[in-house]
């Protein structure tokens, strides 16, 4: 075990996340894929045109939970095989965070984060996914964030992002990413984002815990 690894598990492993319902939500799960070499870094996807929803946006390997999944782990594990062929067994599940709604498409997010040893080979869904970003975590930082309203493809953004590459990683992503990063702060492996203002509708009336 790395100390990378070691160290977020200290911080994760402890974790009781908050889960809420939604009326009208489906519950749904997504994988934060942390492979360790050449260093830390994370495994994001680029959604295809033609999908329903969230098209071509960047996101994590993931998608709704069915009645065959045991659990939110289950379910984020499956998805991530169907949507980018990571076999389950080369994933070490380190913990979950807290539920993240998507104010739009209507979706209550459970993440789970998965620790890879070796970069893993993948084969894409062509119908889901369009590409695979991997992003070093150390590339996740302020001077590569940006503020509400930042234009990208002739459109303001209505949350913060981060641009790595050219790619625009927002919305629901975005906040995914924002709750893992300071999780990693806590760990100290590396700096918190800094403060935003794109969550004035995080503490929606609808929330409920559960």
């Amino acid at each position: 075990m790395t100390d990378f690894e070691r160290r977020l598990r200290a911080v994760l492993e402890p974790l009781e996340p908050r889960r809420y319902t939604i009326e009208g939500a489906r519950d749904a799960a997504i994988l934060i894929p942390v492979i360790a070499v050449p260093e830390p870094t994370l495994l994001f996807t680029r959604r295809t045109e033609h999908l329903s929803s969230h098209k071509g946006q960047i996101s994590f390997p993931g998608g709704s939970i069915d009645d065959v999944d045991a659990s939110p782990v289950d379910a984020a594990l499956r998805e991530a095989e169907e949507e980018i062929g990571l076999d389950r067994d080369q994933v070490r599940v380190i913990g979950e965070l807290d539920a993240v709604p998507t104010f739009v498409t209507g979706y209550v997010v459970t993440p789970v984060v998965g620790w890879l040893d070796e970069t893993p080979q993948l084969e894409l869904n062509p119908h889901e996914v369009a590409a695979i970003l991997a992003v070093p975590v150390s590339h996740l930082v302020d001077s590569n964030r940006v503020e509400p309203g930042f234009e990208h493809e002739g459109h303001p953004l209505p949350t913060e992002a981060w641009v790595w590459e050219g790619h625009v990683i927002w919305g629901a992503t975005a906040r995914i990413l924002r709750n893992f990063l300071n999780h990693l702060a806590e760990a100290g492996l590396t700096e918190p984002p800094g403060d935003t203002t794109s969550w004035t509708a995080w503490n929606l009336p609808a929330f409920e815990d559960r």
